[in-house]
């Protein structure tokens, strides 16, 4: 399986201090796969919210067995 990046935007509250609103959006991201980049964006003062946009890969590299070139084979 190949590595994909997506763009992610997410909503977070701002009720908490400034290193929780760090451990959450790093949290968040790392359920959707690993984080290149983030950055808050946007923050909506009515709603209390901040707007955060992410860049993660998902997926996995492929094992060395399954490489390319590799000298398996199977009989029937």
């Amino acid at each position: 399986m190949a590595l994909a990046t997506q763009f992610i935007i997410l909503e977070f509250g701002l009720g908490h201090g400034q290193g929780d609103l760090v451990s959450a959006i790093e949290a968040a991201l790392a359920e959707r796969g690993e984080p290149l980049r983030w950055a808050i964006t946007g923050v909506n003062t009515a709603t209390q919210t901040a707007i955060v946009e992410a860049v993660v890969t998902t997926g996995a590299a492929p094992s060395t067995a399954n490489a390319a070139g590799s000298n398996a084979t199977s009989s029937p």
